[in-house]
């Protein structure tokens, strides 16, 4: 009686073929198993269109960074420290966001939109408020001043905030229309001031 073995390698439809070499095995193996997609595709790009589509890639961020030129004037900023002043409210109102005030314990309630930040800033500078407080001053670009100016111009009476890194150090009550200029007024170290000072304006 034949073994199992026997019958099996009987059965097999390919025993009386030659051996294969290594590569016409792997020439098979590809026929049917085929290239992946992104190899076929690689394959059938000509040069010239894998060129032309890296340019294309290029320009579009050529193109971006002139519209952001064209619109605000400037590259945007790459700022160390990041800068925002927010209009604000002393009561809950829907939609505003809920902030503390630094170094203090009152509530106040952010509006989403950002007035002017980094990229509307024209420089900035220590000051000193007495021989242990310092602040900083900024001075705005004329497209933040304007847009500093008609913001406040409708919110007298109520507080502006300034914001550090995402934090409200100072959120004064709007007393008339502010212009080209703000003062960061904090209980900040020499060091923190100029930090601030240095970190917000433009590289």
């Amino acid at each position: 009686m034949n073994s199992l073995r026997t019958l099996l390698q009987n059965a097999d439809p390919l025993r009386h073929e030659a051996p294969r070499l290594d590569a016409e095995r792997d020439r098979v193996r590809q026929t049917i198993l085929g290239s992946t997609p992104v190899e076929r595709l690689t394959r059938s790009v000509h040069p010239r269109l894998r060129l032309a589509a890296v340019l294309a890639v290029v320009v579009a961020g050529v193109v971006a960074l002139g519209y952001q030129m064209w619109v605000h004037g400037t590259p945007p900023v790459l700022a160390a420290v990041r800068f925002e002043v927010r209009l604000a409210e002393d009561r809950p109102i829907p939609g505003l966001v809920v902030a503390q005030v630094a170094d203090s314990g009152r509530v106040i309630y952010l509006h989403p939109e950002i007035v002017v930040s980094n990229d509307d800033i024209a420089q900035s500078w220590v000051l000193q408020d007495d021989p242990t407080r310092f602040g900083v001053s900024v001075q705005f670009l004329p497209s933040g001043t304007e847009r500093m100016r008609q913001a406040t111009a409708s919110h007298v009476g109520r507080p502006v905030a300034i914001l550090i890194d995402g934090a409200v150090v100072i959120a004064p009550v709007v007393r008339s229309p502010i212009g080209d200029s703000a003062v960061i007024s904090g209980n900040f170290t020499r060091a923190e001031a100029e930090r601030i000072a240095e970190g917000i304006g433009r590289r």
